[in-house]
């Protein structure tokens, strides 16, 4: 009989859920303003839920991006690396139609109100960029990110989007960074990595490693 694995990656190690709690205090303790939330890869919205629930009444905002159509057409690194994630294939993890994980969303966070949930439907690369950064100025700070989004080209647009978006005090979670095979050469970590080797304005902090294939850090603008 093979040993279980699943209470590793969900919660034997560090969870998600005590990770968020913990976030929850650091914020108050700090007493930062009220913000709010990006997740980069939505799925059905569980994730903002989950997020919501935790850190209810401190944001603001909840912003998801995603195609809604499953990982897109891989670029030629990611095809490359697919030996080692098999299941990172074009059109892999299709959620519901970004209506129904809209409303999932307002049915889960009981109480949150559809202005405040914004979904952006699309590939990032083409999404990301035309995205109104102005809309957040009366937002409060990003609180938190998740970048769920598994592959090394997407990965490298959400790194690109949230470089000036990320504060002193955001907290960044880094859902896939173990996949590969834990390997630095393909994937988010790739992408993350050499975000860190050439971005000018924020630098990170690792904090730890939860539920198994993800980690977390808390960022800082260089020159605060």
């Amino acid at each position: 009989m093979e040993p279980a694995y699943h209470p590793s990656v969900d919660g034997n190690i560090l969870s998600k859920v005590n990770l968020l709690r913990f976030i929850r205090a650091f914020h108050m303790a700090h007493e930062m303003p009220h913000g709010y939330f990006m997740e980069l890869g939505v799925l059905n919205g569980l994730g903002m839920v989950q997020v919501y629930s935790q850190l209810r009444g401190l944001l603001t905002n909840l912003y998801g991006f995603d195609s809604f159509a499953g990982l897109p057409e891989l670029s030629a690194d990611d095809s490359d690396a697919l030996k080692l994630m098999p299941q990172f294939r074009t059109g892999n993890f299709q959620s519901m139609q970004r209506d129904a994980v809209s409303d999932f969303i307002i049915r889960g966070t009981s109480g949150l109100t559809r202005d405040r949930v914004t979904l952006v439907e699309g590939v990032f690369s083409e999404t990301l960029p035309k995205f109104d950064k102005k809309q957040l100025a009366d937002k409060g700070p990003c609180l938190l990110v998740n970048v769920d989004c598994d592959l090394y080209s997407s990965s490298q647009d959400a790194f690109a989007f949230l470089d000036d978006i990320v504060t002193t005090g955001t907290w960044l979670l880094l859902d896939d960074y173990w996949h590969y095979r834990g390997s630095p050469y393909h994937g988010q970590r790739r992408a993350f990595d050499e975000w860190m080797a050439t971005t000018k304005r924020v630098g990170t902090t690792f904090y730890a490693n939860y539920n198994g294939f993800c980690r977390a850090y808390i960022c800082h603008e260089k020159d605060s």
